[in-house]
């Protein structure tokens, strides 16, 4: 953990939530808990999935990003606690192990040397400690999920020395030989997709005191940086969030490289539950497989991890007519490409007519609306055509007759719970309705939309069917039906 200790291994990993044994899907094989390496299998080197399970746990259990750690591991030892003869790893300068623990009087350092479970979690430990430090950078506004407040803490895990500064001081330059430079850059190609970069410091010489012949600790006279970009660990992502594929990619029947379909870039993705490891319990892949379905739920499978982007941020709007209500609705179409009725107003409580309702689910669902046949409907304006097109193609709607939408007509609100009962392929619920306004017509839709906690209607006995539907309730029932 010395700055003098540079090493470079191979990394391998795939982690999953699950911090208790987990069968692989295929072959059966039990991946086992931290615990278990406590007394069994010293000498031998678990699995590279095993090992990444050890890592992921103690990462996420000390609320660290594993990412992180994961490269900190390789980047102290390639992953390995013992050594081709089931030695013990220990470093000429006395680093010990996978975590390449050196110097720290509070822990056994037989049990450093025969226990990998104990080695990561005391490695865990120590870097969790730099990051409680007060005399360390951090980024303004960032938290412990951002990758990118951990550069200080990796750094001192190895040690706030000289040669670790980040900028060479006689010349300016990124010092790429530094410490938390290799890690940071271990975490790019292991943890993101292609060319990814994390977060660009703007580190100037005046940022570090230091005498470069000298093996004094630097000393930060900045203390806080404003980065344009960050990345929050992938592995904070929960069932229900919305994520985006970055460039194009597969979406695998299971958590594997095989098979699958494919998805363009900028796809919407719900996750449907925990990440998992890879059934190879050897592969060589650092991401991991997190579950997921697309937004209309026609396709679920499993996705890299380095392939999606957790759509946490969107864009906060400025209208002036959007209550707390209606906020993350609102927030969620607008990403999706549906527009306000002027600059400064959603219309959240305007009546909504058929065509823009049309429109608004076609964005919603990304729809393909350049390669849909004709709707026949003479109706409808050239803004919307296609939009419209692409829906009665997806049978989400027929027309008021076989010629006309009755585009400028305003809608229903039993009327778009057919839309959206069709357009996300929502199941009716099993209990009997309570409200005594839905006819037949309306029945399994509006049953469909509060099984699945789209609305429970305008009072406890009546849906509002035939009420004319607003701007802001469309929004959300629509930002609901996605999750």
């Amino acid at each position: 953990m010395k700055f003098s200790v540079l090493k470079v291994g191979v990394v391998t990993c795939l982690a999953t939530g699950l911090f208790y044994d987990v069968a692989s899907a295929e072959t059966g094989q039990t991946l086992k808990s931290a615990s278990s390496y406590n007394e069994v299998d010293q000498h031998v080197n678990p699995s590279l999935q095993e090992i990444n399970k050890l890592l992921t746990s103690a990462a996420l259990k000390a609320g660290i990003p594993p990412e992180v750690v994961k490269a900190v591991a390789e980047k102290e030892s390639g992953w390995k606690q013992f050594d081709e003869n089931g030695n013990p790893i220990v470093s000429e300068d006395g680093g010990i192990g996978i975590m390449q623990i050196t110097n720290q009087s509070g822990y056994d350092k037989e049990k450093l040397k025969m226990d990998i479970a104990y080695n990561i979690n005391a490695g865990v430990k120590i870097l969790n400690s730099m990051y409680e430090r007060t005399d360390l950078p951090k980024i303004k506004g960032a938290d412990k999920q951002v990758i990118e407040n951990w550069y200080f803490p990796v750094m001192a895990y190895n040690g706030t020395k000289p040669v670790n500064s980040p900028l060479y001081q006689a010349t300016n330059e990124v010092n790429h030989d530094a410490y938390q430079e290799q890690v940071f850059a271990l975490i790019e190609k292991n943890s993101f997709l292609g060319e990814t970069q994390l977060g660009d410091f703007p580190f100037s010489a005046a940022d570090f005191e230091y005498d470069p012949t000298s093996d004094e600790n630097i000393k930060f006279l900045t203390e806080e940086y404003t980065l344009k970009e960050t990345h929050d660990s992938v592995y904070s992502l929960k069932t229900g969030d919305q994520v985006e594929t970055v460039g194009n990619t597969n979406l695998r029947p299971q958590p594997s490289t095989q098979g699958g379909i494919s998805l363009s870039e900028n796809t919407s993705l719900i996750v449907t539950g925990d990440f998992l490891y890879d059934q190879d319990t050897n592969s060589k892949n650092q991401f991991v497989w997190v579950p997921v379905k697309t937004a209309d739920e026609k396709n679920k499978g499993y996705i890299s991890s380095a392939y999606i982007k957790k759509v946490d941020d969107l864009p906060s709007t400025s209208f002036t007519d959007v209550s707390a209500k209606y906020q993350d609705a609102v927030n969620f179409v607008v990403s999706k490409g549906v527009k306000g009725m002027s600059d400064n107003t959603f219309g959240t409580q305007a009546n909504i007519k058929r065509v823009d309702a049309a429109v608004m689910i076609a964005e919603v669902l990304d729809l393909d609306i350049d390669s849909a046949p004709a709707s026949g409907f003479t109706d409808v304006p050239e803004r919307a055509v296609k939009h419209v097109n692409a829906l009665k193609a997806e049978g989400i709607t027929s027309g008021k007759t076989e010629t006309t939408l009755d585009s400028q007509s305003e809608i229903t609100r039993g009327e778009l719970a057919i839309w959206i009962q069709r357009a996300f392929e929502l199941k009716a619920g099993e209990n009997e309705l309570s409200f005594n306004d839905v006819g037949d017509r309306y029945k399994e839709a509006v049953s469909a939309l509060v099984n699945n906690n789209v609305t429970n209607g305008t009072s406890d006995t009546t849906f509002g069917t035939r009420d004319l539907a607003k701007r802001g309730d469309f929004a959300l029932f629509l930002y609901r039906a996605a999750q």
